[in-house]
């Protein structure tokens, strides 16, 4: 098989890591003295300060109007929102379908039932005497009775 001996691949690793320590002993060739800060200028710095504080004053000033607006309470005086023609036609169709539905559910909680419990016995009455005619044209078997009979009454 083609792969390197133990003894060269140990010292390639070996190589490697001697070649990274001597880059990090790396120093330029050129010195470069750190820069010396500027000394800020005392006129510019009362300038920004006097600044801040006639916005803090304003912003002041600011918060206690918006306050006041905010506690009383305003009326507006302005121009009448004018009612057009649609939005009182819309209204009034919708008052008069209201009315209808009113008087339609006035007539159905009012109306009584038409329907009766005798009226229904006697359909269910008709109803068994025609299973029993057409269950006496043909011979049944004694279970088919016990379930006719049982289905009727």
């Amino acid at each position: 098989m083609h792969r390197p001996k133990p003894h060269i691949r140990v010292q390639q690793e070996k190589d490697i890591l001697d070649g990274f320590s001597r880059l990090q002993q790396v120093q330029p060739l050129i010195q470069i003295n750190p820069t010396v800060d500027k000394i800020p200028n005392l006129k510019k710095i009362q300038i920004l300060e006097d600044r801040y504080i006639q916005i803090e004053k304003d912003n002041r000033l600011l918060l206690e109007k918006i306050t006041n607006i905010m506690k009383s309470e305003t009326t507006r005086v302005g121009r009448q929102k004018r009612a057009s023609s649609f939005e009182s036609r819309k209204k009034s169709e919708q008052r008069q379908i209201q009315r209808e539905n009113q008087m339609l559910l006035s007539k159905i909680s009012n109306k009584k039932s038409s329907y009766s419990k005798n009226h229904f016995d006697k359909e269910w009455n008709k109803t068994k005497q025609y299973f029993i005619n057409l269950g006496g044209l043909r011979t049944l078997s004694s279970k088919q009775k016990q379930f006719n009979y049982s289905f009727l009454y």
